[in-house]
């Protein structure tokens, strides 16, 4: 039975759920959070659902709220706001106990979706142990549900709030303590290095050999193709929306010569990356190679390219002609900041819930293992998010020498969501409180080709997508003209 909100801002018990919701209107009910023949179930996808069962989350209360109209809280009445200062509800739960950590994913209406961790009565995050219950706090918006859409990646029905608590053991079954260097433990058994094909009938595939003797031999036999993908992916979900023909025709240019580098995005920096190639590539391997990467994936990039005289000793010999910079951070983003880790995660959430692509459960799964040592206060151990820092130390220490002979091209977007729900939380979070500046949801339009100290910048060649295009962050290599272009300069 739904249960009338309180505008005045008195709290509202729900189930095992105290709602206060100052200014909001509207009604919640508790729905069952482990019957799958409940509306519980039917508010979730079954992308998120395996998601979080590989993730062992589980859930622990859900809450729905329908009807919801913004009405102004009275004069007098306790309201609280977000660490940005928006309006707020507040949302009191049980504590899942004292070995369990516990955040909590919020729907609106227009189906965006935002991780929320407990915090004590100043907004700082709660970590302590053994209290009764945890508050969360989230922003307070009665968002615009689109018309056309009835769902989206990750959720289910638009139209309504929906509040799921989830809880996770801090003793993981696959990485250990949940804390610092948590996210290391996990890519080494879930997300472990690699090389691997890049075949035109397997590149979407995750289950494919790595290389061997007789790959890497016909690897030194001419100029090769490298892939890196990004932040919180890997091959098949960072390239799998190019198309057949596309892979087909960079097969032919290349005579087969296409292989991908599947490698650490949380834990360990660019750097480390690059040492981990460097002492995997067999002795006697002779590479001459161009490289197409995505997102932090061109970190990677720069530092195999801008120090390949180090690999070139011995039997080993490499040398880096082109690189594709595809939604490159080359002078960082500002979600790698502590301060806006939270929104880190609450992008790329929105943008694998309303672009989902290849690999949403998959890539998902990488979010929450970053949600759940945000949860617990624990940021060492994310190097590989950190290096992406602006003015940080990696990415001072890259942004420095001269030019040489190598040819950087550059792809990169200034994306405006068309839902309108999530268009008003990416402009008024995003661009009005963080970037302050045209980017792609996650990396700033400029910062992929312009002036950053390097000698290799700005990049000239380049193609810059305006609002019109509709090329978000994780939506590039999917698009027919960034295809055509990736064909254009490695011809």
């Amino acid at each position: 039975m739904a249960t009338p909100l309180n505008p005045n801002g008195n709290p509202v018990k729900v189930g095992n759920v105290t709602l206060r919701t100052p200014g909001l209107a509207g009604s919640a009910q508790s729905l069952p959070p482990q019957a799958p023949a409940t509306r519980a179930a039917e508010q979730s996808t079954a992308e998120l659902e395996a998601a979080l069962a590989r993730a062992s989350v589980q859930p622990q209360e859900t809450v729905e709220i329908s009807g919801t109209r913004e009405v102004g809280a009275p004069a007098g009445a306790a309201v609280r706001s977000t660490s940005f200062g928006e309006p707020a509800i507040e949302v009191t739960v049980p504590d899942a106990g004292g070995d369990w950590g516990q955040f909590l994913l919020a729907k609106d209406e227009s189906g965006v979706v935002t991780w929320h961790f407990p915090v004590d009565t100043a907004n700082r995050l709660d970590v302590t142990r053994g209290a009764a219950t945890r508050t969360y706090v989230i922003r307070r918006f009665a968002a615009p549900a689109a018309a056309t859409a009835a769902t989206r990646g990750l959720f289910g029905a638009l139209g309504k709030k929906l509040l799921k608590v989830l809880a996770f053991r801090l003793l993981d079954p696959i990485g250990g303590e949940v804390g610092d260097y948590f996210a290391a433990r996990w890519e080494a058994r879930s997300r472990p290095y690699r090389f691997r094909s890049f075949l035109p009938a397997s590149y979407q595939a995750e289950d494919v050999p790595p290389l061997g003797p007789d790959d890497w031999h016909a690897l030194s036999a001419g100029r090769s193709l490298l892939m890196i993908h990004g932040t919180i992916s890997r091959t098949q979900s960072a390239f799998g929306s190019l198309s057949p023909a596309t892979v087909q025709a960079l097969h032919d240019r290349y005579q087969g010569r296409v292989f991908s580098f599947d490698h650490f995005t949380l834990s360990e920096d660019p750097k480390q990356n690059v040492e981990w190639f460097f002492s995997h590539v067999p002795d006697g391997t002779k590479l001459e190679v161009d490289v197409v990467c995505h997102s932090r994936g061109g970190l990677v990039a720069r530092e195999l390219a801008e120090r390949e005289s180090e690999f070139s000793l011995g039997s080993r010999q490499l040398a880096v002609r082109r690189v594709v910079f595809v939604a490159v951070p080359n002078a960082g983003t500002i979600l790698a900041n502590a301060d806006y880790m939270n929104d880190f995660v609450d992008s790329y959430t929105n943008l694998l819930n309303f672009l989902p692509d290849n690999g949403v459960s998959e890539t998902f799964e990488t979010v929450i293992t970053v949600a759940k040592q945000l949860s617990v206060g624990a940021l060492r151990g994310l190097d590989g998010l950190q290096s992406m820092k602006p003015g940080g130390g990696f990415l001072t220490a890259l942004n420095t020498g001269a030019r040489d002979g190598k040819r950087y091209f550059a792809l990169s977007a200034n994306f405006e969501p068309k839902d309108p729900g999530w268009k008003a939380w990416a402009t008024d979070r995003l661009l009005d409180k963080i970037f302050k500046a045209d980017n792609d949801l996650v990396v700033p339009t400029l910062g992929v080709y312009d002036r950053n100290g390097s000698g290799f910048f700005p990049i000239e060649e380049r193609e810059v997508f305006d609002k019109d295009a509709g090329i978000a962050h994780t939506a590039f290599f999917g698009d027919p003209r960034v295809q055509a272009k990736i064909l254009e300069w490695l011809a």
